[in-house]
């Protein structure tokens, strides 16, 4: 049975990169800037290392397995805006997407000019500008050649422009929480900037942005078990009830934490996971957390296309379950919540929980 009646995955990469990560006698820890730099496979030869192809098949096979009815397409890791616009334009009911500023990370990481965030908005702009771009993300990253810490005064400074294209566009804006270990990592990005070590620090800007919503990507949990992340997320989205978490990652007793708090909304919580990324699911049977996400180095690269919505859809039901979750609550979290956010059209009206006062 289908586990709500309109489903949104707000988190998916519907591209997947080819690498020769083999031939490579640094392995995996060449990978990570590789993969930035990946060429679209319509676009590459025989010398190029990785490449990045279209994989809306197998993701529209998920959906049809699942049930899932749209997902919200993300740039990441090489990842282009523009195999994003091409996956839209061929169903365009089923896929939506986040803009981010690729090819201005790939200019710089090449050495063909110097990042500048002049470039880095306006490549933002034009994309916000087309049909089915409907946010910024996956979160704010910044120059993709820095490799030393920066002040959070200048990076706030930096994080504002973000937010300025937002609010030129009425977009939410995706700011990244978590990190994964293993052979990618987050490349130690939570060392360089403070707000990927710190979501509070969202607070700050939400103040000075109160008409741009903000989505925590995976609610601060988007591997491992350390919940430090999803407890300072809870922290911000207790204050604001525009800021939204996503918890398709969380097993089933972590999702207490938000769900149980009286200062955050059903409303604020979406079900987005990471579909198309490369972190495995783990098990532990009879320890806590009995199951998470990670990327395992001894395992090695997964071949397979990862099943993140099984894994999630039954963590999610598990709960609904034990708590005797309303199917209105349910319908919110699923895809009424991501509906209202990100203005979707449904093929009904009236589909989710709405109250005339009387």
């Amino acid at each position: 049975m289908k586990l709500g009646r309109f489903i949104v995955e707000t988190h998916c990469h519907a591209q997947r990169h080819a690498a020769r990560v083999q031939d490579d006698d640094a392995g995996y820890d060449s990978l990570p800037t590789k993969m930035k730099l990946a060429v679209p496979a319509d676009e590459a030869d025989d010398e190029d290392e990785v490449i990045v192809y279209d994989n809306s098949d197998r993701l529209k096979y998920d959906m049809d397995t699942h049930g899932v009815d749209m997902c919200v397409l993300l740039p990441s890791f090489g990842m282009t805006n523009e195999i994003n616009h091409q996956i839209i334009e061929s169903d365009p009911d089923k896929f939506i997407a986040a803009a981010g500023p690729v090819q201005t990370k790939k200019r710089a990481l090449r050495g063909e000019e110097e990042w500048s965030w002049d470039a880095a908005c306006e490549e933002l702009d034009e994309w916000l500008s087309k049909d089915g771009f409907v946010m910024t993300g996956e979160g704010i990253r910044g120059d993709p050649t820095r490799t030393e810490p920066i002040e959070w005064g200048k990076r706030k400074d930096h994080l504002r422009r973000v937010f300025d294209v937002a609010a030129d566009h009425g977009v939410p804006v995706r700011w990244h929480t978590g990190y994964a270990s293993g052979y990618g990592g987050s490349h130690r990005l939570y060392d360089i900037y403070p707000d990927w070590d710190d979501p509070t620090l969202a607070a700050q800007l939400k103040a000075e942005y109160p008409d741009v919503p903000i989505v925590f990507d995976h609610g601060g949990m988007q591997a491992g078990w350390v919940e430090r992340y999803v407890e300072d997320c809870c922290q911000v989205a207790a204050t604001y009830d525009d800021v939204y978490l996503e918890i398709g990652l969380y097993w089933k007793d972590l999702m207490k934490k938000p769900m149980n708090d009286p200062n955050i909304s059903i409303e604020q919580i979406l079900w987005g996971t990471d579909w198309g990324a490369s972190m495995v699911q783990h098990s532990q049977a009879n320890e806590y957390p009995p199951t998470y996400w990670e990327q395992i180095k001894e395992r090695g690269l997964p071949a397979h296309q990862v099943n993140y919505w099984g894994a999630s859809l039954r963590q999610l039901q598990k709960y609904a379950l034990e708590t005797d979750m309303t199917q209105d609550d349910l319908n919110l979290i699923l895809g009424g919540n991501a509906v209202r956010l990100l203005d979707l059209e449904t093929p009904h009206s009236r589909l989710f929980s709405e109250y005339i006062e009387v």
